[in-house]
């Protein structure tokens, strides 16, 4: 009897709740002609969303669960996402660069120019364009990680989320469910409890970080660009250097002008922890949206993809119901 109540609970929500019936329809009519109460209403809301979020974690937390889906997939944060733009823009600019330094490198001893820095500029140029190829790599593999972290957190996350569902009064859970908002549930949910999930699913998010190997690929990603965008500034000095001294001899054919200003933010960001954290329980809160939504648009078709028990129960609790509903007979419930 344990077990078939919270089934049943869930199902009154998903059928009858969110079918094409108002909430003081739902208040008034049963299984077998009998009025739920309140409570029970509630409860159902409580329990459908414990559903949604059992289903939602089972999407996040299997392998590719967020780095295959754009929507919940866990990008770079601005300011590495601007690095990589750098960054290519740094590989584009220091080939052509190289190559003018090495048309000047044979005649820079006849015009009196050459300080010996010339052959350190070339060899930092080179550098720079393997450096700035290779970033775009250290990129890709900082944002596999994030996503596979936030992919082995996701089914910890549920015992934190339902205990938060929890909290919802029965005059709360009443108002949500006769909301015409497709998602006002979750959205109710996520504004009154994301700030405490944050602080409770961190430390999972942490201590997940730390079976994949997401900090060292971060922290070599930061030294990486780090030190490139020094090297760039450095050769976009001596190119000022060069192209004055140059025109003060009157040799303007000699000059370099390959090198273009680039964002010259370093990045600040040691760890990517509180970034996971955040995504990971953004991308899980639209997949209990979109479960939500799912319901309310087609509560039947939604019973119809869950276990057979389950639909078992609810033929037999809300059979008046669902007769509602497949009945061609049957008197529609309205909009």
């Amino acid at each position: 009897m344990g077990m078939r109540n919270p089934a049943r609970i869930a199902l009154a929500f998903s059928a009858a709740l969110l079918a094409a019936c108002n909430l003081q329809d739902v208040l008034d009519t049963g299984g077998q002609g009998n009025g739920y109460t309140e409570g029970q209403v509630v409860n159902g809301l409580r329990t459908a969303l414990s559903v949604g979020i059992d289903s939602s974690a089972n999407l996040a937390g299997k392998v590719d669960g967020y780095l295959a889906n754009a929507a919940i997939k866990i990008l770079l944060p601005e300011e590495a996402a601007q690095a990589l733009a750098s960054a290519r823009s740094i590989g584009a600019y220091v080939s052509p660069f190289a190559r003018q330094l090495q048309s000047v490198q044979s005649a820079a001893s006849l015009i009196g120019l050459d300080n010996g820095s010339i052959a350190t500029n070339l060899s930092r140029a080179s550098a720079l364009a393997g450096a700035a190829a290779s970033l775009q790599t250290l990129g890709d593999s900082v944002v596999k990680y994030m996503n596979r972290a936030a992919e082995k957190a996701a089914p910890r996350s549920v015992p934190i989320f339902k205990s938060a569902i929890t909290s919802l009064t029965i005059s709360d859970g009443l108002s949500l469910l006769d909301s015409p908002d497709s998602t006002a549930a979750t959205l109710f949910l996520r504004g009154h409890t994301f700030e405490p999930l944050t602080n409770a699913y961190a430390p999972l998010v942490d201590s997940t970080l730390a079976l994949v190997p997401l900090t060292q690929y971060w922290g070599t990603f930061r030294t990486a660009y780090n030190t490139l965008l020094g090297d760039y500034q450095t050769l976009l000095a001596f190119q000022t250097t060069w192209n004055a001294d140059a025109a003060e001899v009157g040799l303007t054919s000699y000059q370099i002008n390959s090198l273009q200003p680039v964002s010259n933010k370093t990045i600040q960001t040691e760890s990517l922890g509180a970034w996971t954290t955040k995504n990971a329980l953004t991308g899980l809160f639209l997949l209990v949206g979109n479960q939500e939504k799912d319901i309310r648009r087609d509560p039947f078709g939604y019973v119809k993809n869950l276990a057979f028990e389950a639909a078992d129960i609810l033929k037999q609790v809300f059979g008046e119901i669902m007769q509602m509903g497949t009945n061609p007979g049957a008197t529609n419930p309205g909009p």
